[in-house]
């Protein structure tokens, strides 16, 4: 595998994760904005002993996350081994 064929794979890898992680970081921003203390006067909803938006907003997307690059490590991300174009015209 060339250099380049290396680079383009490295650059397809790094787009699955940043493409994973700001769509966690979104949704974790966007719910918390709209359901996190929205309304004080009542007592907010509780999951799992936590309020809820903590839960569906904090909790859920960070395991999603966490589990995304588990599955992205272990499944996606090849390994190449790295032949110097140089050494392999000798």
């Amino acid at each position: 595998m060339t250099q380049s064929k290396h680079f383009k794979q490295t650059k397809k890898e790094l787009f699955f994760f940043l493409a994973g992680w700001v769509f966690f970081a979104a949704w974790v921003l966007i719910y918390s904005y709209f359901n996190a203390y929205k309304d004080q006067s009542q007592e907010p909803s509780i999951t799992l002993g936590m309020p809820s938006w903590v839960f569906w907003g904090i909790a859920i997307p960070w395991i999603c996350a966490t589990a995304f690059t588990i599955y992205i490590s272990l499944f996606v991300i090849k390994d190449h081994p790295f032949i110097n174009e140089e050494e392999q015209k000798k």
